[in-house]
């Protein structure tokens, strides 16, 4: 029987530890309420892979055999019943680029090639996700235009305020309203465990969020930056209701048994995946 991982750094009440398969993951209660939506954080179990990529991983340049990798693949979308050939995936940079994907648009079928931090889909039975192992995982969801969103934030993408950016996609492209959107911040790296220096705060310089999710260290030209927090700052200001938005609020760098991160192994680990589809038979925008 399933037992949901003890957690160090708190879990909200608007999420719960699941598993489907042999896949254990993480869920919106609220997101889930939207029955046209598939979504999941994984976390770093039910997949094959060994050692200290054990064993979900799905990070292309931790040193794992390609058929690892294709095996963990084929676990998650046998678990969620997905279509595989139709999971896309990005070449995260660290930047603000957003690909988006619609009847219109053909160039996303180059799974995992093209250089961007963001998907937006309102494509049904196309799943969307980004890896993750630190950074912060958003996922965006216009329930009345039936449009979804992943995004990567690491502290590049937050400085370059990405997920509003995302959000001004969605009111752009597909003519959203904030206050439609439901915003997710899924598990990432906490203020407990983010020290970074004078070169990270020096992209921060003249933001809004900069302030309030910087807090100085004893030791000189040392900072704790709050990245969850930094995003969920930028849904607010881009008009996302508070009422619209969950945070995980779970350090992955202090959760050794549930979670891959960057900063805790340095650099030497796997990758999780977050992912979100909309169903088939899910078309609706342009309203």
């Amino acid at each position: 029987m399933f037992k949901a991982p003890e957690q160090k750094y708190g879990t909200s009440d608007a999420f719960r530890f699941s598993k489907r398969g042999n896949v254990q993951y993480l869920e919106c209660l609220a997101l889930g309420e939207c029955d046209f939506i598939t979504h999941a954080f994984c976390t770093r179990w039910g997949g094959i892979s060994e050692g200290k990529l054990a064993n979900l991983n799905f990070g292309t340049r931790s040193g794992d055999p390609e058929e690892h990798l294709l095996k963990n693949r084929d676990l998650l979308c046998s678990a969620f019943d997905i279509p595989e050939q139709n999971v896309v995936t990005v070449n995260q940079v660290h930047g603000d680029r957003l690909l988006i994907i619609d009847e219109k648009r053909q160039d996303w079928r180059q799974d995992g090639k093209l250089e961007y931090d963001g998907i937006i889909s309102a494509m049904p039975g196309v799943p969307i996700g980004i890896k993750t192992a630190d950074c912060v995982p958003v996922f965006l969801a216009d329930c009345a235009r039936r449009v979804v969103g992943v995004v990567h934030a690491g502290w590049r993408g937050t400085s370059l305020e990405i997920v509003a950016r995302a959000v001004g996609t969605f009111m752009k492209e597909f003519t959203s309203t904030p206050a439609d959107i439901l915003a997710v911040i899924g598990p990432a790296i906490g203020s407990c465990c983010y020290e970074v220096d004078e070169s990270v705060v020096h992209h921060f310089d003249n933001k809004r969020c900069k302030d309030p999710f910087l807090a100085r260290c004893k030791e000189d030209g040392k900072w704790m930056l709050d990245l969850p927090a930094a995003n969920k700052s930028q849904l607010l200001d881009a008009g996302v209701p508070p009422e619209n938005i969950f945070s995980a609020d779970i350090c992955t760098s202090c959760n050794r048994d549930t979670f891959f991160s960057h900063r805790r192994e340095r650099g030497d680990t796997g990758r999780q995946l977050s992912f979100i589809m909309l169903r088939q038979a899910a078309v609706r925008h342009n309203m």
